[in-house]
């Protein structure tokens, strides 16, 4: 056998390799409580479902501490896993000698999700919310079949959201009108120092088809004391979600806002049922969804055994003639404000806000500095006016020397006021008080902020000083004092 040979030969051996590796992705075998599972749901080719399952009791052949529980996701016929936590998803296929897991995704990085609500929405398989690195986390992202990988589905602000198998929040996702409604936001009070949560206590929806949040009221104090007990389970019907609540069961419509009890003789039913199969002495695992209008109540042994019961809830069962509200309606200006103005005002629009204000004060203080030609022109006229014969005759002379680029010597300026035959001290004090008040006119009659005469110090002799004027009022002054 030739080199070339040899190496398309060793190129296929790897490659049939790394492809049952990637087909064979379990572990271990499935266990027989997850093959009872699967051809409990595999029945039915109707129904979606969307579940939590603890990883301690159903792997599917998964090597569970990578991650803590498994979302398994079904529409009519098809059935994925997806361990949330790791970002990866299986499709379960049906053969010959059972169940076997092909995976479908390519992610590399994981450590976030953990605890995120799965659904499928037509035929994209979404997830919402969820924790990782010490964070709860609010966005929403979708697994695209094209690059293999969970994208970020666009939302307008972040709603927290984290589903559990201890539920504490009752989420429902409304196919129909493509919808998510939940009865709070979780948020870490006080992270990393406390890593505690607290429930924000509001019902919120989420629109598909607009991709914005509304906040749409606080909830009935009666309903959130049941979802605070932590011990309900939730069947999705539809745009109806059904609520056990130990014995009790209730009706939940988020759309048209009302909650009630179900009929006492169907209510009587369903906890029969409940005790016919898990009033038992010894300890045991539960599981319970719906299919349809089917509920599951599944039960297995300490030998993972499974056993189970059913029964069907109806629009006919619930009870009418006691209806309760959800939510109280926020006014239209707390609507408003929560679900318009409070998601406007992100970090960039912060920014933006600020960045704003900045140049608009600039702009402004710019604008004030200047006064129209016009005014200028009266307002030196009026300082001209105002100044003495020898005051006037300073200004002149420092004009003229300005033009020529010289400034005007002490000794001059002595000789124009007339104290050059003073002392030194009366000197320096008649010219400073003549310098104040030529400023101090011109401030006034001008409303300028910068002196008009300034003084520096001799290049030769540091002892002594020179006068002028700012530069940038030699052009008006040039109009009043040429000669």
């Amino acid at each position: 056998m030739g080199m070339k040979q040899l190496l398309f030969f060793l190129m296929l051996l790897l490659s049939g390799l790394f492809a049952n590796a990637s087909s064979n992705t379990g572990l271990k075998p499935f266990q027989k409580q997850d093959i009872a599972l699967l051809d409990l749901l595999s029945k039915d080719s109707v129904n979606s479902l969307n579940i939590q399952l603890n990883s301690s009791i159903y792997q599917f052949g998964l090597d569970h501490r990578e991650f803590r529980d498994i979302a398994l996701l079904k529409q009519k016929k098809e059935i994925w896993l997806q361990p949330l936590g790791t970002g990866k998803l299986f499709k379960v296929n049906k053969t010959n000698r059972g169940y076997a897991l092909q995976r479908l995704d390519s992610t590399i990085h994981s450590g976030i999700n953990f605890n995120s609500l799965s659904f499928r929405l037509h035929d994209t398989l979404f997830q919402y919310g969820g924790a990782g690195f010490w964070y709860v986390r609010g966005i929403i992202t979708y697994f695209s079949t094209t690059t293999h990988e969970w994208e970020l589905y666009p939302s307008h602000q972040l709603v927290n959201g984290y589903e559990g198998i201890n539920h504490f929040v009752l989420y429902h996702l409304d196919t129909i009108s493509q919808k998510i409604y939940s009865t709070g936001a979780v948020n870490l009070k006080d992270a990393p120092y406390d890593i505690s949560y607290s429930v924000v206590d509001s019902v919120y929806e989420f629109n598909f088809n607009t991709k914005i949040w509304s906040n749409l009221g606080p909830i009935n104090p009666e309903l959130k004391k049941i979802i605070d007990q932590t011990n309900f389970y939730s069947y999705h019907m539809g745009k109806l979600v059904f609520v056990r609540n130990y014995f009790n069961w209730l009706w939940v419509d988020f759309e048209n806002n009302t909650f009630g009890n179900l009929k006492i003789e169907k209510n009587s039913e369903a906890k029969q049922k409940w005790l016919n199969l898990y009033n038992s002495k010894s300890p045991y695992q539960d599981l319970q969804f719906n299919l349809g209008t089917t509920c599951y109540l599944i039960k297995l042994d300490p030998d993972l055994n499974t056993s189970y019961s059913t029964f069907t809830i109806n629009k006919e069962d619930i009870d009418l003639s006691e209806v309760k509200y959800i939510y109280k309606k926020n006014n239209f200006i707390v609507a408003f404000y929560l679900n318009t103005i409070v998601p406007f005002f992100t970090p960039n629009v912060y920014i933006l806000i600020i960045i704003t204000i900045i140049v608009f004060f600039v702009v402004y203080r710019e604008r004030k500095k200047r006064v129209p030609k016009e005014v200028i022109a009266i307002l030196n006229m009026n300082f001209v006016n105002s100044l003495t014969i020898i005051e006037k005759e300073l200004v002149q002379v420092l004009y003229q020397q300005q033009l020529k680029g010289e400034e005007i010597s002490p000794k001059l300026i002595n000789k124009i006021i007339g104290v050059q035959q003073k002392d030194t001290l009366t000197q320096n004090k008649s010219r400073s008080d003549h310098f104040l008040k030529i400023n101090q006119k011109y401030k006034l009659a001008t409303q300028q902020d910068l002196p008009l005469i300034v003084k520096s110090r001799d290049s030769m002799d540091k002892r002594q000083y020179n006068y002028g004027l700012e530069t940038s009022y030699l052009e008006e002054l040039g109009k009043h004092f040429k000669s």
